[in-house]
């Protein structure tokens, strides 16, 4: 596509050509003026015809012209979702917890009961709540959510013995696009690729690890004979085993610590085991000599962001590459010289990389994990 400056610079040449070498086409002249409003309304076009033209291959396409092609291939951009949790109570017994009742982590993010609880003779009780935000953050870990936002007359306590699971955003077009390019890989189904298939399918889920044992020994891992131990980061439990269920060929039994009853198409239950993949936190420390390009409002958070991306690329069981991270760093403008340190444990930072176990998974948050000195020289 031509460039705003390649455009004017053939209009001007064409208006040499019909009015003479000597016609003024400068940017204070009246017909100057008309050939640069030209040229700009001709660069929107050409912008707009090499949208159409892009929106017809996957790599290109953005936005809904990448929703009208997965509908091609029977994919849908996962939407966004609220984590689900139950949540654990003590008090009197006979007391309720009506719907709608409203609990929160000491980091105000709150979930709303979805069920009625009536505390039993020993007075405890059980309930699912969902966040009220609807993306990852309410994904939070076990014995968080213990605010009473709304105080209840004989409701002592409230905790969440497991962390809570299957919040998400809507999908940028990055993960959808993997997705479609999987699809067209494999339909879902029971080879290991229609497995995979089914299961990033789902929304929340970021990474999938499949552990078979195929023969009729225990393996190395505990895995019991003719068994498939499935590992997932992310996703709804119960959205997980069904995929599971759907998917899995006749016959193969799965194994895991965590159980999930899911029906066929018969409407008979059955029970699918997996687990849930190991989270490694990557703690980073750097300094960073600046200069006035740098600033200091946006770009730490563009070399976090950077940093979560790389880690966000790797998969179970790979390393993470501590010269990786100077890439992501020395990518934003205004960092001429930077110090680096990474470790699994903040007590013990280094240079080294960092081999993850088949099934950990590497992550990173920006507010505690990272630590950013600026120097401006």
């Amino acid at each position: 596509m031509l460039t705003d400056r390649q455009l004017l610079d053939q209009l001007e040449a064409k208006s040499k050509a019909l009015f003479g070498d000597d016609i003024g086409t400068g940017q204070n002249n009246v017909l100057g003026m008309y050939l640069r409003v030209i040229a700009w309304l001709q660069t929107i076009v050409n912008q707009d015809v090499a949208a159409v033209y892009y929106a017809n291959f996957i790599d290109q396409a953005e936005g809904v012209s990448l929703d009208h092609l997965g509908a091609n291939y029977s994919v849908d951009r996962n939407p966004a979702q609220a984590a689900t949790v139950t949540l654990n109570f003590t008090g009197t017994p006979g007391a309720k917890v009506p719907e709608g009742t409203v609990y929160a982590t000491a980091d105000a993010v709150e979930f709303e009961m979805i069920d009625t609880v009536t505390l039993t003779s020993d007075g405890t009780g059980s309930g699912q709540a969902q966040c009220t935000a609807m993306d990852e953050s309410g994904n939070v870990a076990a014995d968080t959510i213990t605010v009473k936002v709304e105080n209840l007359a004989g409701v002592d306590t409230v905790t969440n013995s497991v962390q809570s699971s299957g919040g998400a955003s809507l999908e940028d077009d990055d993960s959808y696009r993997q997705r479609i390019h999987l699809s067209m890989e494999s339909q879902p189904g029971p080879t290991y690729y229609g497995l995979y298939t089914a299961l990033y399918t789902l929304p929340g889920v970021e990474q999938v690890q499949i552990v078979p044992n195929l023969t009729m020994d225990v393996d190395q891992y505990g895995n019991p004979a003719k068994s498939l131990h499935f590992y997932v980061r992310g996703g709804r439990q119960d959205d997980v085993g069904q995929a599971i269920l759907d998917n899995i060929a006749a016959g193969i039994q799965t194994t895991g610590t965590i159980k999930v009853t899911a029906k066929d198409i018969g409407g008979h239950t059955h029970d699918v085991f997996f687990d849930v993949a190991t989270i490694v936190p990557i703690y980073v420390q750097m300094t960073l000599k600046i200069n006035d390009e740098f600033n200091s409002e946006t770009s730490p958070a563009e070399i976090v962001q950077a940093i979560k991306d790389y880690l966000n690329s790797l998969i179970m069981g790979d390393k993470v590459v501590f010269t990786k991270l100077y890439q992501a760093i020395y990518n934003v403008s205004g960092v001429e010289y930077v110090q680096v340190a990474m470790g699994r444990d903040k007590a013990k930072m280094g240079a080294d990389d960092i081999q993850l176990d088949q099934f950990e998974t590497a992550t990173i948050d920006q507010d505690t994990d990272v630590e950013v000195k600026t120097d401006a020289g």
